[in-house]
């Protein structure tokens, strides 16, 4: 017996913290029609171009981090900031979420939020997953932050709660914590 349509877009979008994409759609055999007929009944809500949340699934504290890797198709990876929080290593409040995508990738007019995307390849070794969610490791977050101008004194805290946690080894806390000493040395 089929799965209901609606039945199918709630375990895909449980997977993704409530947001499901046309493309998740017609990756589960279910035609973006019938997301915008769902809209319409008030079964989905229509957040951006493509996106769409199921208002039956709670949402969470790191809501607009979802919508966010939603709305870029799924080709950009949490950072900078935004990922130091993702990480929990961080008290930083940013005002935007920032995305690092491809060179290539231009991601849809906005939805609601406001969103910074930082273009760059990525090695698959500087991305992994975090509440199902993708971002950037702990060391290049820290080392984006840096060049972003991130408080010198936000990312040392974020090295000492990286490194009694596991998620960054001795040498690349010391090779970090360099790198934010050489840019506080007077020119």
């Amino acid at each position: 017996m089929k799965q209901p349509i609606f039945d199918t877009l709630v375990e895909r979008a449980s997977d993704h913290h409530g947001y499901v994409t046309t493309l998740q759609a017609r990756e589960a055999g279910i035609d973006p029609t019938q997301l915008r007929l769902l809209a319409g009944r008030g079964r989905l809500e229509h957040v951006a171009r493509g996106v769409y949340r199921v208002p039956v699934l709670p949402r969470s504290e790191i809501d607009d981090l979802a919508f966010a890797v939603a709305w870029a198709r799924g080709r950009a990876v949490l950072s900078h900031e935004s990922a130091l929080v993702l990480h929990g290593l961080s008290d930083v409040n940013p005002s935007v979420v920032h995305l690092t995508a491809p060179p290539d990738n231009y991601p849809r007019a906005q939805g609601s939020g406001p969103v910074r995307v930082h273009r760059r390849d990525l090695p698959t070794a500087d991305v992994t997953m975090v509440d199902g969610l993708p971002v950037t490791t702990v060391a290049r977050t820290i080392e984006d932050c840096h060049e972003l101008g991130t408080d010198p004194a936000q990312l040392r805290w974020a090295i000492r709660q990286a490194r009694q946690s596991g998620q960054l080894m001795a040498s690349q806390a010391a090779n970090l914590e360099k790198l934010i000493d050489h840019r506080e040395e007077p020119i």
